[in-house]
């Protein structure tokens, strides 16, 4: 059984335990043409954008066992995009292939988990982490297994983030040594067939680093917490290492609010998109860091702070489209333009979503 504990602070997405059948695709396949589609836990529903506006084109039934995707590892590749399933009830995990035609693909993921993953226009990389050993594997667009590699170490080792860069993976790792606990944050460089060119000791060994983004040449990793309490809190952090490929030089940029965790990068405009960690930043923060002015904006859900209180709900699912970033709540969706900082709030609370995991944009 995986050991899918997380160092110090841990990933906060629920996964719901839905039916789940084997192999399967959906057959409520889209009539229409549409702009974007909300899937929830019952259905598949496209809207057109106009003006700022979404108008309702039709709704599909889900056929495909109902289940949540990974909204964290969400990834794009020609028209699908790859990412892994919430646990059926007899806990197995599927990888999911998802269209523009709102199709949907399941396999049966190797390792029964997808800890992290990637694509590099050709293939699909995902890990799977035990105790003794961490595998590697690499999956056509069709969600065929091509290659499986173990990679074993005294340390058990968790896979917290791969980047395929040019014709190698980098994949940011948590290493625990089993005899006395101690921790140290690595960057392990393979080639596409998992082996191991290098690995670099990032250093700061009381720190999490949870996720990292590549921006010309430069890798941009989140130090999602520093130290633990005697209580078991985690000791707060508000900062991004920046690690230069090539000289292999480290640099540090300091964040106004603490706790970063997930982290996207907004090419065109030269930002950083970083989502902090609500249980200890109110709001559902996310933090836009320009690299070229080394300015932040910020992004606030503050309507959502008493449901929090109550029930955790996790935070927005996130995409980028058309040079604009999206927010996806449950019964909002918020649509936010990174050159005027304008946030545009677009109510979804009349569909009666639930469990909304994936946005697929079709423009």
């Amino acid at each position: 059984m995986n050991k899918n504990v997380l160092r110090k602070i841990g990933l906060t997405s629920l996964f719901f335990l839905l039916t789940l059948g084997g192999c399967q695709k959906t057959t409520a396949l889209k009539t229409e043409e549409y702009d974007l589609a909300i899937i929830d836990s019952k259905n598949i529903t496209t809207f057109l954008e106009k003006d700022d506006k979404l108008e309702k084109v039709e709704q599909l039934k889900r056929t495909d066992g109902n289940l949540n995707f990974w909204r964290n590892n969400f990834w794009k590749m020609d028209d699908h995009y790859y990412t892994k399933t919430s646990e059926n009830p007899k806990l197995e995990v599927s990888l999911a292939k998802i269209g523009r035609d709102l199709s949907i693909d399941l396999v049966k993921a190797e390792g029964n988990d997808a800890y992290t993953s990637n694509v590099d226009g050709e293939f699909f990389y995902t890990t799977a982490c035990f105790s003794d050993r961490t595998e590697f594997y690499k999956y056509d667009k069709n969600l065929k297994l091509q290659l499986k590699k173990e990679l074993r170490k005294k340390e058990s080792i968790l896979t917290n983030q791969l980047i395929p860069l040019g014709e190698y993976l980098y994949v940011l790792c948590g290493y625990t040594n089993p005899d006395d606990g101690s921790s140290k944050n690595m960057l392990v460089k393979m080639t596409k067939e998992f082996e191991v060119i290098e690995e670099t000791n990032l250093g700061d060994e009381t720190s999490a680093y949870m996720r990292m983004v590549h921006f010309q040449n430069k890798l941009y990793i989140t130090e999602a917490n520093t130290s633990v309490s005697a209580t078991g809190e985690p000791g707060e952090a508000n900062r991004v290492l920046v690690y230069d490929l090539a000289t292999k030089n480290k640099a540090y940029l300091t964040l106004t609010y603490p706790y970063p965790m997930e982290i996207y990068v907004d090419e065109p405009n030269e930002n950083l998109i970083i989502r902090h960690y609500e249980l200890y930043v109110k709001s559902y923060t996310w933090t836009v860091y320009n690299l070229k002015d080394q300015t932040e904006s910020f992004i606030h859900f503050p309507e959502y702070e008493k449901l929090e209180q109550e029930k955790h709900i996790n935070p927005p699912f996130f995409t980028q489209d058309s040079g604009y970033y999206y927010f996806m709540f449950d019964d909002q969706l918020t649509k936010y333009d990174p050159k005027t900082n304008t946030p545009i709030k677009l109510d979804l609370s009349a569909y009666d979503f639930e469990d909304t995991s994936a946005l697929i944009m079709n423009k």
